[in-house]
């Protein structure tokens, strides 16, 4: 490069920190350090080209090594202008510039014009080489010069660029040397130096008003910005603290976007504001512009909010979730289960397992959860009775209900026809008459049940005869439980009641001067409670036709003792 007397560059030189810009280290564009303006001294130069290897431009081959990647943005339009003036005037320094305001450090290497190259300059020679850099006034033409001496010279002609561009310039150290250089933009007439203080420029709500992400006006170091130095004010004046904060690019350390996480969902509608406090020091961007106690109103609309109910299927099946009091956000709101429609709030024949149910209004706010769908299991089962209906078996009881597994259940028996009615509330039921029996079960906490039904029907056959029937002649009414009661019976089954098998019984029971002392009206015993001791005549009319036909009047004397 042709050699430049260093009493060309007037401008005081300000030295900038290394401030990195992105990820990875200052040979990789995104680790790019930040130039602020003025003049940058870099005292010891690279030799290595990073870990990502990138395109530096036409006039170097698209070829990196022992790179530098710098990163600055355009604060007043005008024209750029810089030299990169060696500490060794023989030292050979290439370099390549990028806009990448739309591409970004991705849109180099990806050559598809996002971040496209503006400018290049790789002219040198193996005998002398000096500053090199953009600056008509230096000589410098077009915007592509080099390699080699023969493709000159070593400035580029003047850039015009426009406030708000951002640009990347790699540094390429062709000498190897350990010696650095010194990068002057004094005499560019547009300005890069940032004196501009962060300013946030938007927040806006999750949802559910549990998270706000914040928008600063332009990239600031993620560590100066931690959760005391915000605070949210609501309408009524309570301070809403920040519980955590997560970054937009994590492990970035400047940049202009975060999510601001609360303890609890604001759930009140209005203005609210967003304080920066100096609690935990200030909050800065890469050229150190500090925001300070600034403030900003932004306004909460009431959050999406739904209440929902999962209730267990039962035995694999029919599980279903019900969505009410749906309130918030932007109508219509609409709701949806893959492979389970909605029909008013309501989705139903759901086997057990999890679901992902989503919610969306008309705003593009969407919710979703993943929801679980138990499972209950209740089998139940009822033996038929052995027992059927006669003449001589009135009454059969039904029992040996099993659910499985054993749980706490409500029992409902039901005679299906014809009624429906409930007839029972225990696992055990007796019943008099035959047709279809439905016993129902329901586990109450989770509403499962099970049913089953058993038939008891009727028999004609009946070994019951009543020819050996005896009426006693002999009552003892003194209430020990004991012959207290005069009725008839079968010597083979003293303890049987007949009375139930008899179609028509009179009796009437007379002292010894014939007057009346007792007729049945329905009661098929004598239980001579008020009587005196003595002896009664009887006189008794029967006819049973359960079995063998069974009928006569008998008459006989009956003694009371007491």
């Amino acid at each position: 490069m042709n050699q430049l007397s260093r009493s060309l560059l007037p401008f005081t030189a300000l030295l900038i920190p290394a401030i990195t810009f992105g990820q990875g280290g200052t040979s990789d564009c995104g680790g790019a350090i930040a130039l602020c303006g003025g003049v940058y001294t870099e005292d010891t130069a690279p030799l290595t080209s990073g870990n990502v290897f990138e395109y530096t431009g036409a006039c170097n081959a698209g070829n990196e090594s022992a790179s530098i990647w710098y990163v600055f943005t355009v604060q007043e339009s005008g024209d750029l202008n810089f030299i990169i003036d060696p500490a060794v005037d023989a030292d050979d320094y290439d370099w390549g510039l990028f806009n990448i305001s739309n591409g970004g450090c991705a849109g180099i290497n990806a050559q598809n014009g996002t971040s496209p190259e503006v400018s290049c300059n790789s002219y040198g020679s193996f005998i002398t080489n000096g500053p090199t850099g953009i600056s008509t006034a230096e000589g410098g033409t077009g915007n592509s010069n080099g390699p080699g001496d023969l493709n000159g010279p070593a400035f580029n002609a003047d850039l015009p660029v426009v406030a708000g561009e951002t640009y990347a310039l790699v540094v390429m150290n062709w000498s190897n040397s350990p010696d650095g250089y010194t990068i002057d933009f004094g005499n560019s007439t547009a300005s890069l130096f940032d004196s501009t203080t962060p300013a946030i420029v938007e927040v806006t709500a999750d949802c559910v008003n549990q998270t706000l992400h914040v928008a600063f006006s332009e990239p600031v170091l993620t560590a100066t910005l931690t959760p005391p130095d915000l605070v949210i004010q609501a309408p009524d004046g309570t301070l809403i603290p920040v519980s955590s904060i997560i970054q937009d690019e994590p492990g970035v350390p400047a940049q202009a976007g975060f999510t601001l996480n609360l303890s609890a969902s604001i759930q009140t509608a209005g203005e609210y504001v967003l304080t920066v406090t100096s609690v935990a020091g200030n909050i800065e961007d890469v050229c150190g512009n500090a925001v300070v106690e600034t403030t900003f109103p932004f306004l909460l609309e009431t959050p999406l909010q739904y209440e929902m109910e999962v209730f267990t299927a039962c035995n694999g099946s029919n599980g279903r979730v019900e969505i009410s009091n749906i309130r918030g956000g932007t109508l219509p709101v609409t709701f949806s289960i893959p492979g389970a429609p909605f029909q008013n709030g309501v989705a139903s024949g759901l086997g057990t397992g999890n679901y992902l149910f989503t919610l969306s209004d008309a705003a593009g706010c969407v919710l979703s959860e993943t929801i679980t769908i138990p499972d209950h299991l209740l089998d139940l089962s009822v033996p038929s009775p052995l027992d059927s209906l006669s003449c001589s078996e009135t009454a059969v009881t039904i029992d040996g209900a099993t659910v499985n597994p054993v749980q706490t259940v409500d029992y409902q028996w039901t005679l299906l026809s014809p009624t429906g009615t409930v007839i029972g509330t225990e696992p055990t039921l007796t019943v008099t008459a035959a047709g279809p029996y439905t016993l129902t079960v329901t586990e109450p906490i989770t509403g499962c049940s099970d049913q089953a039904t058993v038939f008891v029907g009727t028999s004609s056959n009946s070994d019951l005869d009543l020819s050996g029937m005896v009426l006693p002649n002999t009552i003892t009414p003194n209430g020990d439980g004991k012959n207290d009661v005069w009725r008839p019976y079968l010597p083979t089954l003293p303890e049987l009641d007949l009375s139930p098998f008899f179609d028509t019984f009179e009796l009437v029971v007379m002292d010894r001067w014939g007057q009346e002392q007792y007729r049945s009206t329905g009661s098929r015993y004598w239980s001579p409670r008020d009587i005196v001791e003595g002896t009664y005549y009887y006189i008794i009319d029967l006819k049973a036709e359960c079995g063998t036909v069974f009928e006569r009047r008998t008459t006989g004397a009956i003694t009371v003792l007491r």
